[in-house]
């Protein structure tokens, strides 16, 4: 009887350990909603989330399956700047956001709920950061 129960705690211990295992490994893939939340230019700069803010620049990504929608709002804008962009994953937690078939705005990479990306050349590079919602 003391064996039968040393057994059961073993492989329940062992199913436990491996579910926190598995929790860990998960990727929900690119699906949300993505806020900006900082940016570093090419010379290492860095703006965080408030500072961002203060300029009255926001942006987001809402993406569905193959579609995105992003939204971008500035301060010195009176209405926000819309676009509409298709979304292929090419592997490796990384996705192509199109403007057409033929043409990548972006290629963005996921980790967990971090999603980022560079846009620009050289010196004028900047690495986009952004937080699922």
């Amino acid at each position: 009887m003391k064996t039968r129960f040393v057994k059961f705690i073993a492989v329940f211990a062992l199913v436990f350990a491996g579910l926190f295992v598995l929790a860990g490994c998960s990727n929900k893939g690119i699906e949300g909603t993505w806020v900006l939340v900082e940016e570093y230019a090419s010379d290492g700069t860095k703006l965080t989330a408030s500072d961002l803010e203060d300029l009255g620049i926001s942006e987001k990504f809402v993406i569905n399956g193959t579609e995105a929608e992003y939204t971008c709002e500035l301060a010195t804008s009176k209405k926000p700047i819309t676009m509409n962009f298709t979304v292929e994953q090419i592997g490796n937690n990384t996705y192509d956001i199109k403007i057409s078939d033929d043409f990548v705005f972006v290629s963005a990479e996921v980790k967990g709920n971090k999603m980022t990306y560079t846009v620009g050349e050289g010196a004028d590079s900047m690495k986009m950061v952004f937080k699922r919602q």
